[in-house]
């Protein structure tokens, strides 16, 4: 049996619970807001089956420095509406609407009513727009797994999409090999705490005074694409706002290094040996060696991994432009190394249990009354006329 030692070694795919035909494991949720695998030993019949299926085990006995990819491209969905709802440039979009059309099925994360970000399927476009824009936190993929594996068994094309960890997770969980399951992984900075990002969206609703429904990190209807992130925020009562001055900046608390999964600080897949069949990311291009592929409508970077990854991008060449890049054009940080924890982790969770979202928010994340302070004049100075920002 699966004996966690250190919560570094487990990611929270939930392979092993799926896989335990006895029910001895299920996922339970730690102070922090992750899940790990509790082993019920009454049930337990040691069959060793939950540490064969358990991605992080086989990636610490593998040679991570060999490279799997086939061939790199950066891309731009055609249909520019689609591709205005897109991250960056709308390489699941065409990747999904292919295996749609012929009549498949597509996993992907959506937020779910309480805007907790899950794991969900859809067989119509429609379905699929939820699965659009990146979900800055961990999502749940515990019921995705046997609906997929259902879904394969029954012969149907089956498009699986979700970070490194999760797509190896669910390979594994499969054990055997379905020629029609695609599956399509994110470069991945870090998956930050569902709980922090539950504490985030009651922050949300009160500052908005209203209850979410959904939420864009990367919205491109002010200033395009861009590092920055850009909110809008689609209320119940029927408000789109969008930016309103960063009322919650997500972003400081997704990139601050302080509330990431333990395992994602030794992450086994920042590098270019991939589980997956295509791995998409942005296509930053932060050395303008690429000029020829910037567009303030995003680009993609994509990354066939295997034979079927290479005949799926052939696929639908007619939907996406492609241009052939180089490894250096395609690396980037999280393709290189883990996301450093902060050194201040351990007193941030000390904190947060002590006082309070609220709490740490203010210590951590938010503006000082100075920078407030200079946020309303540039406010007013933009509203007069009299100060343009640089986009």
């Amino acid at each position: 049996m699966i004996r966690l030692e250190r919560v570094e070694d487990c990611c929270g795919c939930s392979a092993c619970a799926n896989v335990c035909g006895h029910g001895a494991i299920t996922m339970v949720v730690d102070a922090e807001g992750f899940s790990y695998p509790k082993i019920d030993e009454s049930l337990c019949t040691d069959c060793g089956l939950c540490a064969r299926v358990c991605p992080i085990i086989a990636r610490k006995s593998m040679d991570l420095s060999a490279k799997t990819y086939k061939s790199l491209y950066a891309g731009r969905l055609k249909d520019e509406a689609a591709l205005r709802r897109s991250a960056s440039g709308g390489a699941f979009w065409a990747l999904a609407s292919a295996v749609i059309a012929d009549g498949g099925v597509v996993f992907g994360a959506v937020y779910d009513d309480d805007m907790r970000v899950v794991h969900r399927s859809a067989d119509t476009l429609e379905g699929c727009r939820a699965f659009q824009g990146s979900k800055y936190s961990q999502s749940d993929t515990y019921q995705a797994y046997r609906e997929a594996r259902d879904m394969v068994r029954s012969g149907r094309k089956v498009l699986f999409t979700g970070t490194p960890c999760q797509i190896d997770g669910l390979l594994r969980f499969l054990i055997k090999k379905y020629d029609n399951l695609l599956t399509m992984d994110v470069v991945c900075h870090a998956v930050p705490s569902p709980q922090i990002f539950s504490d985030y969206i009651s922050l949300v609703n009160r500052r908005l005074k209203g209850r979410l429904t959904d939420i864009n990190m990367r919205d491109k209807s002010t200033r395009g694409w861009s590092h920055a992130f850009t909110y809008r925020y689609d209320l119940a009562d029927g408000r789109s706002l969008v930016d309103q001055d960063k009322t919650v900046d997500w972003g400081r608390l997704f990139f601050s290094k302080l509330i990431d999964r333990p395992s994602c600080h030794e992450c086994k897949y920042t590098n270019l040996n991939r589980a997956s069949d295509i791995t998409v990311a942005d296509f930053w291009d932060d050395d303008n060696m690429r000029p020829d592929l910037r567009s303030p409508l995003g680009t993609s970077l994509l990354m066939a991994n295997t034979d079927a990854g290479e005949r799926m991008l052939r696929d639908v060449a007619d939907t996406i432009t492609m241009s052939a890049i180089t490894e250096r054009e395609a690396l980037q940080p999280c393709l290189q190394r883990p996301t450093a924890a902060d050194s201040r982790r351990r007193q941030f969770w000390g904190d947060y249990h002590a006082h309070g979202f609220g709490y740490v928010y203010r210590r951590y994340f938010d503006d000082t009354n100075y920078q407030k302070f200079k946020n309303m004049i540039k406010k007013i100075l933009k509203t007069i006329g009299v100060w343009h920002p640089k986009e």
